[in-house]
C-alpha cells in the first residue's frame, strides 16, 4: 500500500473514530497533495513523502514561533499534528546503520578513490 493509500484509509479511520486532530491533518495533505498535482501533474511516491516532510517542516516553525510567544497551545497542537504525520513517512535509518552499509558497499565496489564516490553512492541509495 502505497502512502496516499494509506493516507486516505487513515483518513476513513480517523472519520469513523471521531478523530477530528488525525482528520483535518490528512485532510490538508490531501488537498495538498491535489493542488500540487493539479500545478505540475501526479505525484509519484517520493513527491507524498516530500510534501509530508514539509508540512512537518512548517509545524516545527510553527512551533518555534509559538515558543517565543509562549503558547503552549499552539505548541502542543503541532506537536500532535508533527509526530501523527510522522507515522506515514518511511523509517529512517541510524547514523551507524547507515554508515555500516556504506562500509559494505565500500568493500563490495572495491572502492579506493574519490572518483569510485559516485558508483558507491548509487549502490548505497538503493539499499
Amino acid at each position: 500500500m502505497d502512502t496516499r493509500q494509506k493516507l486516505e484509509q487513515a483518513l476513513k479511520d480517523a472519520m469513523r473514530s471521531g478523530d477530528k486532530t488525525a482528520r483535518n491533518v490528512i485532510r490538508l495533505v490531501l488537498t495538498n497533495i491535489k493542488l500540487v498535482e493539479v500545478d505540475r501533474g501526479k505525484l509519484d511516491e517520493s513527491g507524498i513523502i516530500a510534501l509530508i516532510q514539509k508540512e512537518i517542516k512548517m509545524r516545527e516553525e510553527a512551533i518555534k514561533e509559538a515558543k517565543s510567544g509562549d503558547r503552549s497551545d499552539i505548541i502542543e497542537k503541532n506537536q500532535v499534528e508533527i509526530d501523527y504525520l510522522k507515522t506515514f513517512l518511511p523509517v529512517q535509518l541510524t547514523d551507524e546503520e547507515t554508515r555500516k552499509i556504506v562500509q559494505e558497499v565500500i568493500k563490495e565496489v572495491d572502492a579506493s578513490t574519490m572518483k569510485d564516490m559516485g558508483s558507491v553512492m548509487k549502490t548505497a541509495a538503493e539499499r
